[in-house]
C-alpha cells in the first residue's frame, strides 16, 4: 500500500511539474497578459520561479499601484526599481495612488522622469499625503508620447514656456497647485485641438469636495477636466473653458472668486449648485455670449433667508438668453420667491429655448422636497408662466 501510495504521489508531482513547464513554454506575450491580471507586487514575485520567469515582469507595459497603507518605504523602492529595469518598448500606463503617509526620501520627480524616458502614454499620479507638495520634472511637459495625464492633490504644476504635448488628448487636474496664472493656460493650450474643444472647470470653496459627478459628465472624448479651489490660480484660463461647474457654499467665496472683468468667451455649459448661485448667476450670464445649456442644482437644508442677497434681475437681457440658450434644467426646485423670479425671467427672455426640465428631488439624497399635493400646485404655477419660445417643452420629473 505504501509503495502504491508513493507512486501515486510521484505521478502527481510529475504532472504538476509538467503543467508548470507547459506554462513556461508559452510565448512572452501570453505570459505578460497573465501577469497583468494580478497585483503588480505578485507579478514581480514570479521572477523567483525559474530563469524563464526572471525578466518577464520587466516587459509588462502597465504599472498600476494603489497604496494599501502598509510598507510605504519598500513599495516606493519597488516602484523605482520597476521603472529602472523596465524593458518594454513603451510604458502604456503608469498609475500610482499614494495615501496619507509619505515615504521617507521620496523623489516623485525622479520617478516621473523615468516614466517619461520609457515613453509613457498614460500617467496617473494621486498623492493624498499630508506632507509638502511634490514637483514634476520639466521633461513631462515635452513628452511626445503622452496621451492621457491625471494629476491629483499634493502636486505643484509649474509649466515652462517651452511646453509641447502634441499627443495629449485627455487632461485631468484635481486639486493640484498651480505655480502661477500662466501654468494652467500653457498646459491647456499645449493639448491637441480636439482636447481643447471641451474644457471643463469645476470651482469649489471646499477642498474636501471630491466632485463625484465629474466622472459622469465626461461625455466627450478627448477632453480636459480641471477641479480647483476658489483660492487657486486659474482665472486666466477662464476664456478657454467650455463647461463650468460651480458648487459654492460660503458667501465669502464671492470675494475670492472675482469674475468681474473676465469674459467666458467659449462657455457653452454651466452647472450651478450650492447656496449662493443667485449672486453669481447674473454676472456669468452677462459675460457668456455662447451659453446654450444651463443647469441649477439646489441642495437640502436651504432657506431663502440664508442667501446674502435675492435674485437681482439684469438691467438688460444677456445675449446668451436671447440667442443661444436651448436647454435649462433645475434639480431640486422648491418654488420659493427667489427661484420663482429667476425661472420666470428665463421663460420670458430665452427666445431659443427648446427644453426645460424641472425636478423636485434633491439629487444627493434622492428625497423629494414636496408631497404630491404640493408638487401639483407648483407644477400648475410653472405651467401658467408665459414662455417666449414657441418651441419650448416643459418636463417635470
Amino acid at each position: 500500500m505504501s509503495s502504491l501510495k508513493a507512486k501515486r504521489c510521484q505521478r502527481i508531482d510529475e504532472e504538476v511539474v509538467s503543467s508548470r513547464d507547459e506554462i513556461s513554454l508559452l510565448p512572452d506575450d501570453l505570459l505578460i497578459q497573465i501577469l497583468l491580471l494580478v497585483p503588480i507586487k505578485d507579478a514581480v514575485a514570479t521572477m523567483i520561479l525559474s530563469k524563464r520567469w526572471r525578466y518577464i515582469w520587466t516587459l509588462m507595459p502597465k504599472l498600476v499601484y494603489k497604496d494599501s497603507g502598509d510598507e510605504c518605504e519598500s513599495v516606493w523602492k519597488f516602484l523605482d526599481k520597476f521603472l529602472e529595469l523596465h524593458k518594454a518598448p513603451l510604458l502604456e500606463t503608469l498609475s500610482i495612488q499614494l495615501g496619507e503617509k509619505r515615504p521617507i526620501d521620496v523623489d516623485v520627480g525622479k520617478l516621473v522622469a523615468k516614466a517619461v524616458d520609457r515613453f509613457v502614454c498614460e500617467l496617473e499620479l494621486e498623492l493624498h499625503w499630508t506632507a509638502e507638495l511634490s514637483s514634476l520634472p520639466k521633461s513631462l511637459y515635452t513628452c511626445k508620447t503622452l496621451v492621457e495625464l491625471t494629476l491629483s492633490d499634493k502636486i505643484i504644476v509649474d509649466v515652462p514656456s517651452s511646453v509641447c504635448l502634441p499627443s495629449l488628448n485627455i487632461l485631468r487636474l484635481f486639486h493640484v497647485v498651480f505655480k502661477d496664472e500662466d501654468s494652467l493656460v500653457r498646459l491647456i493650450s499645449s493639448c491637441s485641438v480636439c482636447a481643447r474643444s471641451r474644457v471643463g472647470l469645476a470651482i469649489s470653496d471646499n477642498r474636501k469636495y471630491r466632485f463625484p459627478k465629474m466622472h459622469k459628465i465626461r461625455l466627450e472624448w478627448p477632453h480636459i477636466d480641471v477641479v480647483c479651489h476658489t483660492d487657486d490660480k486659474f482665472l486666466k484660463a477662464i476664456s478657454l473653458v467650455t463647461f463650468l461647474v460651480l458648487p459654492l457654499e460660503d458667501p465669502m467665496s464671492l470675494k475670492a472668486l472675482d469674475f468681474s472683468g473676465f469674459t467666458f468667451s467659449r462657455l457653452e455649459k454651466l452647472v450651478l449648485c450650492g447656496r449662493i448661485w443667485l449672486d453669481i448667476l447674473p454676472l456669468i450670464l452677462n459675460n457668456s455670449p455662447k451659453l446654450r445649456w444651463l443647469a441649477i442644482t439646489s441642495i437640502s437644508g436651504y432657506r431663502p433667508g440664508n442667501l446674502p442677497t435675492s435674485w437681482s434681475q439684469p438691467s438688460f437681457v444677456p445675449g446668451c438668453l436671447s440667442v443661444h440658450l436651448k436647454e435649462f434644467l433645475w434639480h431640486g426646485y422648491r418654488g420659493n420667491e427667489e427661484e420663482t423670479q429667476l425661472i420666470r425671467y428665463i421663460f420670458a427672455n430665452a427666445k431659443c429655448l427648446k427644453k426645460v426640465t424641472v425636478t423636485f428631488i434633491w439629487e444627493h439624497i434622492q428625497i423629494s422636497a414636496f408631497n404630491l399635493e404640493e408638487r401639483e400646485v407648483i407644477e400648475s404655477v410653472l405651467k401658467s408662466m408665459p414662455i417666449v419660445s414657441t418651441t419650448s417643452k416643459l418636463v417635470f420629473k
